[in-house]
């Protein structure tokens, strides 16, 4: 037995007494298994991220958006990539009318309800409309309640119309949309 504690290992140049490695291989074992006993017991504890996204968005394909004006008259509209906002640049003259047409989609299965709240500017006056499965109410001057069923979309037509006396120059709507509790 004394042999035992006097005897080493040699692994190349670095050697050591047995029972030094035997009491590290009985320590590391013991540790191991510490580290496995919350495992089996179910200790283990973790978290997981989540992220609730708005399911009233306009649709993000170009062609669903149009603007119906003067004949040979521009315009442009740009939508975020998030779908809930939008910038409508329309080229009309004094007194003219424009329709603005904006495809919005229900991602969800659940109905929906959204603001609608535009910034226009003065000497400009807007009308909102709805069709397809989705209603519309006004709020104030510039904000409109919508409801959309579930899986559905529908259009929003926003008439836009200069007043007679309206300075010429630029003007541009921005309009955006807040999807709210049921």
């Amino acid at each position: 037995m004394k042999k035992l504690f006097t005897k080493k290992i040699g692994f190349g140049r670095f050697s050591m007494p047995i029972w030094f490695a035997g009491l590290t291989i009985l320590i590391i074992s013991a540790a191991a298994g510490q580290a496995v006993g919350p495992v089996l017991a179910g200790g283990v504890q973790g978290s997981a991220g989540l992220v609730v996204e708005q399911s009233l968005v306009l649709d993000d394909d170009p062609g669903a958006h149009s603007v119906t004006a003067h004949a040979g008259d521009d315009a442009i509209i740009t939508v975020n990539d998030e779908g809930t906002a939008f910038t409508a640049a329309i080229e009309m003259h004094v007194g003219d009318e424009a329709v603005l047409n904006l495809n919005l989609n229900n991602n969800s299965d659940s109905d929906g309800n959204a603001i609608l709240e535009l910034n226009v500017p003065r000497g400009i006056d807007v009308e909102v409309d709805s069709s397809g499965d989705l209603d519309e109410a006004q709020l104030t001057r510039n904000s409109w309640l919508m409801t959309v069923d579930g899986d559905s979309d529908g259009d929003i037509e926003i008439t836009i119309e200069s007043k007679d006396d309206l300075k010429p120059g630029f003007y541009t709507i921005t309009g955006r949309i807040v999807q709210v509790s049921n």
